[in-house]
């Protein structure tokens, strides 16, 4: 990818987001987990807002808690490949379950195709560290903030970029979220029309169960 002149610093998203590893850091973790990366949609289910944490709704299927929340709000491809030493590669995952979409690259000034590339750089790095990986990409889906902005087509062609990735890629799996039906409600969101109240967590935690079956039997 070419050198990206004029990127925006948004100085109250970097401040948050360090904040956000810091915090992280200071939890003892341990190795070999299912790993949940990427933005606000992982970051939200959390008690911090109100909402039944992650690691609570997917366990294994001894009902041992097996999956460790490491979303970030506001972060896009390049904050992810920033702060991946210290977001992921200390925990060893076994499996890393990776949203890549652009969300929030707009706003710092990336295309979708150039938030892709540092998103595969991050997939690459995990793959290389961890022999033997399992990575889950999770698209973009359908959300009332997303029809408002007529958004819904280019996001279909851009989870294509992951479709095409994935199915090439030994020990890659694309998730499709996009086609998902119970997750097109508009009223599983909440008034922003782009993150998920308690029942759209309900719904989100229901499809990764059914992605991660086969994972989820380990633990």
């Amino acid at each position: 990818m070419p050198v990206k002149i004029g990127l925006r610093h948004i100085d109250l998203w970097n401040e948050s987001l360090e904040k956000q590893v810091q915090r992280y850091e200071e939890e003892q973790v341990e190795p070999g987990q299912i790993v949940f990366y990427g933005p606000s949609n992982f970051t939200r289910w959390s008690t911090k807002w109100e909402h039944r944490p992650l690691r609570e709704e997917i366990v294994g299927a001894s009902g041992k808690p097996c999956c460790v929340n490491r979303g970030f709000g506001s972060s896009c491809g390049e904050q992810q490949l920033y702060y991946y030493d210290r977001m992921v590669r200390p925990l060893a995952p076994s499996v890393l379950v990776y949203n890549c979409t652009n969300g929030n690259g707009g706003a710092f000034g990336y295309t979708w195709e150039e938030n892709w590339e540092l998103s595969q750089r991050v997939i690459a790095y995990a793959m290389t560290d961890f022999p033997g990986l399992h990575v889950y990409l999770e698209g973009a889906g359908i959300s009332p903030k997303g029809k408002e902005k007529g958004e819904i087509e280019r996001r279909k062609e851009c989870n294509k970029y992951l479709e095409k990735f994935a199915a090439k890629t030994p020990g890659v799996t694309y998730v499709d979220k996009m086609n998902y039906t119970p997750m097109h409600r508009d009223d599983i969101f909440v008034a922003d029309g782009v993150h998920y109240n308690q029942e759209g967590y309900d719904i989100y935690a229901d499809f990764y169960r059914e992605v991660l079956k086969d994972e989820l039997k380990r633990f």
